[in-house]
């Protein structure tokens, strides 16, 4: 069930990623001397994954309007995702390589699916429970450990520097505030605003998302590279 407030929204986060990820691009090919580490640059990142996962959570509770295959529906769609994300991790081990995305926000997505809906029941508890797992993200987020199998869950390894990096620790519990959130305002999957000529502008972004975001960073460096072919070539 579309709902273009939520899609709107998704709109908004997929141009604040393809404007982070530019500003990427400029500093990863030196074509700008930007330190991304900086708290501005963490802190603009973070806000544009904590929306767009949120979105995601809110979704999953719409999807669920006139569902007729019940988990089946959700694991369909969590099928075709990792099959996404298993491209990508492909594409960024043939290049750049160095720092290939193993679990990024498709890959998280993907397992978020799966696993989200089995909290619909859970109702207001998803609140206080998705604040724990952030609050643990907290914890968890620094450690490191010899083990290079619990990367996906939020501990890592030494040498671990992905591209990009979504672990379900903490970001799961992100999903579990829109599921809420989903299921709060959008009981009936029915729309609250009045559709609006800009709502609807992003309202058509945020239902192409995906192809936004695979077709955004190749179309981006094809154009860097267009106007600096010489900081590509060696």
């Amino acid at each position: 069930m579309r709902v273009p407030e939520v899609d709107a929204l998704r709109g908004i986060a997929i141009i604040l990623m393809v404007i982070y990820h530019f500003f990427f691009d400029l500093s990863y090919f030196g074509l700008a001397d930007i330190n991304l580490y900086e708290f501005e640059w963490q802190l603009f990142q973070r806000t544009v994954g904590f929306l767009f996962i949120f979105v995601m959570g809110m979704s999953l509770t719409l999807s669920e309007a006139k569902n007729r295959e019940g988990y089946a529906r959700h694991a369909k769609r969590a099928a075709k995702l990792a099959a996404v994300a298993l491209l990508i991790t492909i594409a960024t081990w043939v290049y750049p390589h160095e720092g290939f995305i193993m679990f990024g926000i498709i890959h998280f997505i993907a397992a978020a699916t799966l696993i989200g809906p089995l909290f619909f029941r859970l109702g207001y508890w998803n609140v206080l429970l998705g604040i724990v797992i952030i609050a643990a993200g907290f914890c968890i987020g620094s450690m490191h450990i010899d083990s290079q199998y619990l990367f996906w869950l939020g501990i890592t390894y030494p040498g671990y520097m992905p591209l990009d990096h979504y672990s379900l620790i903490p970001w799961f519990g992100v999903v579990l505030l829109g599921i809420y959130a989903g299921q709060r305002f959008f009981p009936k999957a029915k729309p609250m605003l009045k559709k609006t000529d800009s709502m609807g502008k992003l309202a058509f972004l945020g239902r192409n998302a995906l192809l936004i975001y695979l077709l955004h960073q190749p179309l981006m460096i094809g154009m860097l590279f267009l106007v600096q072919p010489s900081f590509f070539l060696p």
